[in-house]
């Protein structure tokens, strides 16, 4: 299957042919959602080829996310008169692809969209700092990992605001990616901010948390995926010294995290250490635009401002998905061969 869409005014015939004017229908399962691009699609892993013109300024500037706001290009550059051809690949598990470019002068020319062949999937069990999460100005790193890949790895986000290893698993999130998840795919594996809620979601560091990832390892293994264990994500608590410290350091979670993988023989991303040793390099003010931060006006949903230490930004996602990044460099997964 390829579906290929022209935007230029002249006609191409091997291409459907689209103007500002073609608004979406599902009917016709392509169009215009306000400035947004949508096509309709089965579930699976797509190729995209999207081609962008500038001939408006000296340099151009774009950026290309999908729904759910998942980055794809970064702060790609176009000299006037160039052309450039941004290519991903990209997991779709509900029904439709929706593209956002965000550029300065930069304009679209063409998108294609064909199935994958046999893509790497990199799974993502998680929380709300590794989420997809939908509404501006929350990100989490997850929905960022894909800029920094080229084609031929897709990253599935399966990862839910408000869940712990525990609760992940009950709810029925690991068996949805058991059934696809396929050799030679990736499980990425970061809980511990909700473990520690004195509720149903609760584990025990020591205990029940080894228990339940020890279940993620495991299936993972027996579908011939590489289960990748990825501590918790720091939260932004300083002390009057300017350490992270306390919760920020969620306790005796990482520590448990990294004995079960020196044991089960599993390979670990310390994100705790490197985003704690980040923010501290950053310190206390200038950490501060990692996270959803706003003052009051700012954001029409935050009428009187919001001091989020724990949730992070699009500026922040990106930062901690490219130190997720680092780790995959550093624990030498095969991974990394697949890197932009």
């Amino acid at each position: 299957m390829i579906l290929k869409f022209n935007f230029e005014p002249a006609v191409k015939d091997d291409f459907v042919n689209v103007s500002g004017s073609t608004l979406y229908s599902k009917d016709k399962g392509y169009g215009f959602e306000t400035f947004k691009f949508r096509v309709d699609v089965a579930n699976g892993n797509y190729d995209v080829k999207l081609v962008l013109r500038n001939l408006k300024k000296d340099v151009a500037k774009a950026n290309i996310m999908v729904f759910p706001r998942r980055l794809m290009i970064k702060d790609t550059q176009i000299k006037m008169g160039e052309v450039y051809e941004g290519e991903f690949t990209v997991n779709v598990r509900d029904g439709k692809i929706i593209f956002e470019v965000e550029s300065d002068t930069a304009e679209v020319c063409s998108i294609e969209v064909k199935e994958a062949r046999n893509p790497i999937v990199v799974y993502l069990a998680g929380d709300s700092t590794v989420c997809d999460q939908e509404n501006s100005p929350y990100a989490g790193w997850g929905q960022a990992l894909g800029c920094f890949f080229k084609k031929g790895v897709s990253i599935s986000n399966h990862a839910y605001s408000g869940r712990s290893s525990k609760s992940f698993i009950e709810e029925g999130r690991l068996a949805k990616i058991l059934e696809n998840i396929k050799e030679g795919d990736y499980l990425f594996i970061q809980f511990g901010h909700n473990d520690q809620k004195d509720d149903k979601r609760y584990t025990e560091a020591n205990t029940t948390y080894k228990i339940m990832l020890k279940v993620y390892i495991d299936e993972a293994r027996k579908r011939g995926a590489v289960p990748v264990l990825v501590t918790p994500v720091a939260r932004r608590h300083f002390d009057e010294n300017g350490k992270i410290v306390g919760s920020g350091l969620h306790f005796g979670y990482p520590q448990a995290m990294r004995e079960l993988a020196e044991k089960e023989n599993v390979f670990l991303i310390d994100l705790l250490q490197m985003s704690s040793q980040l923010y501290e390099k950053l310190g206390v003010e200038e950490s501060k635009k990692l996270f959803v931060h706003a003052k009051p006006g700012e954001y029409p949903q935050f009428p009187e401002g919001v001091e989020d230490n724990t949730h992070f930004n699009m500026y922040g996602a990106y930062e901690i998905a490219k130190l997720v990044v680092e780790g995959i460099k550093k624990v030498d997964l095969k991974l990394k061969e697949y890197l932009r």
